[in-house]
């Protein structure tokens, strides 16, 4: 797929362009659409499309090729996912200025997948590459520490009374 957006995008993969049979591959079976929208844009004049149908593969390949292929290629860590999706979002309304229809359908579906970002999740993102400044926030987040460190030292030894439930997420 990425050697793919690459010619799309106008450039030559490293390797060349070398175009294989049809088929999917169970990896990437759900993107069949993508990876055919942009071989139908690619072979537009061979297949003679009228220029309507040209003009909504180039505007489908534009957002593919700038922004969807981009994302699917960096979201083999879970713990991105937050920082990627948010990523997402801030490109969409910037691209609002370029393609109102296609980023309002991507803003839209967005908003529906947006359930999973909760105050138990988001912390995971401390632990994905897309974090820059990971100390800074470590160093924040110490302070917050304080009271389960108290509750430990003032509990004489007695674990079993260990409570983390008066906030539900002690590191926000």
């Amino acid at each position: 797929m990425a050697e793919l957006t690459l010619i799309v995008l106008g450039d030559t993969p490293p390797r060349g362009i070398h175009w294989s049979r049809p088929g999917a591959i169970h990896q990437v079976r759900w993107m069949v659409r993508n990876l055919y929208s942009m071989k139908m844009f690619m072979f537009a004049e061979q297949l003679e499309y009228d220029e309507a149908t040209v003009v909504k593969l180039e505007r489908l390949n534009l957002f593919l090729g700038l922004f969807y292929t981009p994302m699917w290629m960096s979201s083999t860590l879970a713990a991105d996912a937050p920082a990627n999706d948010l990523q997402f979002m801030k490109d969409m309304m910037k691209f609002k200025r370029t393609d109102p229809e296609i980023a309002q359908a991507v803003l839209q579906k967005l908003e529906n997948h947006k359930w999973y970002l909760t105050q138990e999740v988001v912390p995971f993102a401390l632990f994905g590459s897309r974090l820059s400044d990971k100390e800074k926030v470590g160093e924040t987040l110490l302070p917050s520490c304080t009271p389960l460190r108290s509750q430990i030292a003032s509990d004489e030894g007695n674990l079993c009374s260990l409570r983390l439930q008066p906030r539900r997420l002690w590191l926000i």
